[in-house]
């Protein structure tokens, strides 16, 4: 029996080569880079070895619990020998400007009657103070005393009248004067001429005190 040799002396591609030299600078390159691995020197020394005592954890503290207090329910106090009494208001019936209020007990008992007087209300009083009535303005201004006329002095003179319900001077009294001459004038005036319109309440006049100042002065 005999064989047929089916290969065929091919010459190598350029390409392949150029691809397999790259390969293996590339493999050189990473070698090189690869930095140099440093070998310790030999420890020529002495070790030496002792036990170290290692600390326990500390334990841990427990608190003693504190009993809870509870407050003790509050009691109603009440008097020795003596019943608790419900009072219940019973319906307000007025009799002839009174009232009586009824309380009675929740068990049936007999009610206690309290008389009271009702409340009243009453407005205030309507009061008018008394004024110089302007029908007798004339007849206000006294004359002027002679004396001190002459000497041209002038005067202001401070009276508190009285005046009746009918608008006449009861009484007066001096507050102020420079002189007895312009007291004694104003005095004259009023008891006779001066007239006012009363004070009121609520429309009925009564007698009052009012304060007035009366002028002196030269016209010239």
């Amino acid at each position: 029996m005999s064989y047929v040799s089916v290969y065929e002396n091919k010459t190598p591609r350029s390409k392949g080569l150029i691809l397999t030299g790259a390969v293996h600078a590339a493999i050189i390159a990473a070698v090189i880079a690869i930095p140099g691995i440093v070998v310790p020197e030999k420890f020529k020394g002495t070790i030496i070895a002792f036990p170290v005592k290692v600390q326990p954890p500390p334990e841990p503290v427990i608190e003693d619990k504190k009993p809870e207090v509870k407050a003790a329910p509050q009691t109603r106090q009440r008097a020795p020998d003596q019943p608790d009494i419900d009072l219940v208001p019973l319906p307000v019936v007025p009799i002839h400007g009174y009232t009586d209020l009824k309380l009675g007990t929740g068990s049936g008992g007999a009610g206690v009657d309290i008389p009271f007087e009702a409340i009243k209300i009453t407005p205030d009083p309507v009061i008018f103070g008394a004024r110089l009535n302007t029908r007798y303005a004339e007849q206000f201004q006294p004359a002027y005393p002679p004396g001190q006329l002459r000497l041209e002095r002038e005067a202001e003179v401070s009276v508190r009248v009285l005046v009746g319900s009918d608008g006449r001077v009861r009484q007066i009294e001096l507050i102020d004067s420079p002189h007895v001459d312009f007291w004694s004038a104003t005095r004259k005036q009023a008891l006779k001429k001066w007239r006012f319109t009363p004070a009121t309440k609520d429309g009925k006049p009564f007698e009052s005190w009012i304060t007035l100042k009366v002028r002196f002065e030269i016209n010239s």
